[in-house]
């Protein structure tokens, strides 16, 4: 399988987007990334249809991208000569060949752009050319020949949804002569010419009427001359439409009075479509139409354009012939699976040419869940030369696509789809607390080793069957309790192995979080089980197992939190088997982030723990120093070497996790029973 990195800097990418669709779409056995600039729309359509995308951020991160990603294929669309240098520059350096298609002819007279082109040129494998006069534009200006590759653009099939009749009648044209031009709202596109020439076409056609398809810049200029030449009844201005192969179906000509194009695909559209095309001869338009036989050439002036149109719609049987010659034209020369056969074959002698990657093998990640915290990791994994997030689900679409696009990954709204559809070696699960479990299975149905965002569930059920699923299969698994991993709790440990705690007071003293589901307690569990479990799991970890606790908690409503019926605040008093004892209090009546932390008391010994820094007092002053390593970074790095087959450092497995939600869920079922609870008491099997 060949990665193919199809790629336009484009800010208005229609047609070379549409191309570029094509072709992903025919390359079916090869895994494509679709990299765009966002806002232009074609990265949300790639990934809807299941494409990689890549968000063109800016130059240094599309470097380091591909330098990572390492695909075999970068392919550069430009929609005009100055767009996409920084690509193939990008992709030179990152010893990637680089193909480039130029969808217009070599029109550039700056002399910087033009230097700037002839610069790049010299980094690529081929230069790919959309017709015949724009391969020869390409070598007039001084392109190497032996780099120039015409491959002619190409369509599929006129899949219209009703017939002519019915889509005529919905649109109330009922027999009046029907134009129809498709393209953007800009100078190149000619909407100026085809407005002079309408009077001529009017008076010959009195009830003709004309549909504009498309959106751009003139757009507004365009609405102000129709309306001041008198042409607002027979002009209707469509925007952007997904329904082109309706309004071929109903239209009777396609109208290009452009002064340049490639090889237009909407001609070619229209040809497949059995609609006569009456467009200027202009490069490109002339290598698609066949005049008086598919449709007409014209000079690009209004009345050689009005006569063009005006003859046409007076003779019928022409249009007839027309239509299946355009038909028989389209398939013969223009099908798209010709274009991407063509394609298909430079890539392979591209190949040829050229080793492979930098040979790091990249451990290949999944995410379920792309929220906050899935972005702290990303923002981890993303500088791990050895890792690749190659597929991210979360059930909102446009929230998987973003993040996908960070990384040139695929972009799901269901979780089993991804796992189905990408070959993965683990799996971040990143989910608020009520959904997991569904999660959880999926890895294990396909083996793969996973790490999950705390805490692992809301009931011991659910958390007990994965914990004995995982053990079964040996998996390996890492929970985010981050505060394990910090260089200030390593010291605490190497203290408290030498001086045990024998009193701990543990603070969640904060604001409400803003998600609504986390002020539902069926939803995140309430402040002790979503928090301070933090706390809870760090004193685990340093002083043992609990044996006992009281738990109580109160609850008032808030105005500010409509439906809030978490409790807003909670205490618990812990027995550790070592005879050690701890407090915890939680609020979230704040406002304002006021005390997290950790406080630890032994035989001469103070200890004020947060997650910025520690407090050590030995009775010699109370010095403070700040952690030195970032927790999160020191989990990741531990989970994924595990995971390949390295050392397992892993400092909280799932089991152990399973251990501190048994300790939250006991301290909160204390809270609701009104008494002590033996934190080895069972609660009634579930079902």
């Amino acid at each position: 399988m060949t990665r193919i990195c199809l790629l336009t800097d484009s800010r208005a990418p229609s047609g070379v987007g549409a191309h570029m669709m094509t072709l992903a779409e025919g390359l079916d056995a090869d895994e494509i990334v679709v990299a765009a600039r966002a806002g232009t729309g074609l990265l949300e359509y790639a990934a809807a249809k299941g494409y990689a995308v890549k968000a063109l951020d800016d130059d240094a991160d599309l470097a380091r991208w591909l330098g990572r990603a390492a695909p075999d294929i970068v392919h550069v669309h430009a929609g005009i000569g100055w767009e996409g240098h920084a690509a193939v520059r990008a992709a030179h350096a990152a010893g990637v060949p680089v193909i480039r298609t130029e969808h217009l002819p070599y029109l550039l007279t700056d002399t910087a752009q033009r230097d700037e082109h002839r610069e790049t040129s010299a980094a690529l494998a081929r230069l790919i050319c959309v017709s015949d006069a724009v391969g020869d534009s390409h070598r007039a200006a001084g392109v190497d020949p032996a780099l120039v590759a015409t491959i002619h653009n190409g369509v599929g099939a006129h899949r219209p949804s009703r017939s002519r009749e019915v889509l005529r009648g919905e649109w109330g044209v009922g027999d009046a002569p029907v134009l129809l031009m498709v393209a953007r709202f800009a100078e190149q596109k000619g909407h100026a010419l085809l407005l002079d020439a309408l009077p001529a076409i009017r008076a010959a056609h009195p009830d003709v009427i004309v549909l504009l398809a498309g959106e751009g810049p003139l757009l507004t200029r365009t609405a102000r001359a129709i309306a001041a030449k008198g042409l607002a009844g027979i002009v209707r201005m469509l925007g952007t439409r997904s329904d082109v192969a309706d309004l071929m179906t109903l239209a009777d000509l396609l109208v290009l009075p452009s002064a340049f194009e490639g090889l237009p695909l909407v001609a070619l559209e229209a040809m497949a479509a059995g609609l006569p095309v009456v467009a200027t001869v202009a490069p490109g338009n002339a290598e698609a139409i066949e005049d008086g036989v598919t449709g007409r050439l014209t000079a690009a002036d209004p009345a050689s354009f009005a006569d063009a149109v005006v003859t046409l719609l007076a003779d019928r049987e022409s249009l007839k012939s027309m239509a299946s010659a355009a038909i028989e034209r389209q398939q013969d020369l223009f099908s798209a699976d010709r274009m991407i056969a063509d394609t298909r074959a430079v890539y392979a002698a591209v190949q040829d040419q050229h080793t492979k990657g930098d040979g790091v093998e990249r451990t290949r990640i999944g995410f379920i869940g792309a929220g906050g915290i899935a972005n702290r990791h990303f923002g981890v994994l993303e500088q791990f030369d050895d890792v690749a997030i190659v597929a991210v689900a979360d059930v909102d679409m446009a929230r998987a696509t973003e993040a996908a696009a960070r990384f040139g990954a695929r972009a799901f709204d269901d979780a089993a789809a991804m796992l189905a559809a990408v070959e993965l070696d683990a799996l971040y699960i990143c989910v608020p607390p009520f959904a997991h479990g569904e999660p959880e299975r999926l890895a294990i149905e396909h083996k793969l080793p996973f790490f999950v965002e705390k805490p692992v569930a809301l009931d011991l059920g659910t958390a007990e069957d994965v914990a004995a699923a995982v053990d079964r299969l040996g998996l390996v698994t890492a929970v985010g309790y981050h505060w394990r991993y910090l260089d200030t709790v390593d010291e605490v440990k190497a203290l408290l192995s030498a001086t045990p705690a024998r009193l701990l007071s543990g603070y969640w003293l904060d604001s409400t979080p803003p998600p609504r589901w986390w002020w539902k307690k069926d939803a995140s569990g309430g402040q002790m089980l979503e928090q301070t479990t933090h706390l809870v799991d760090l004193a685990r970890y340093l002083v043992g197992d609990v044996v006992r606790v009281y738990g109580q908690s109160g609850h008032v409503d808030r105005a500010a939190f409509p439906g809030l019926d978490v409790a807003t605040t909670s205490t618990a008093m812990l027995t550790f088997a070592s005879g050690a004892i701890a407090n915890f209090a939680s609020t979230c009546l704040l406002n304002w982030n006021h005390r997290i932390g950790l406080h630890l008391f032994g035989e001469g010994l103070a200890i004020e723990l947060t997650d910025r820094d520690v407090m050590i007092d030995i009775g010699r002053g109370r010095p403070v120093r700040g952690t030195g390593s970032d927790p999160v970074v020191l989990e990741d790095r531990d989970f994924i070497d595990a995971v390949r087959g390295g050392e397992n450092r892993i400092r909280c497995p799932y089991p152990a996790a399973l251990e501190t939600l048994r300790l939250a869920l006991a301290i909160e079922r204390s809270a609701a029973e009104g008494r002590a609870i033996d934190v080895r008491e069972r609660e009634v099997a579930h079902v």
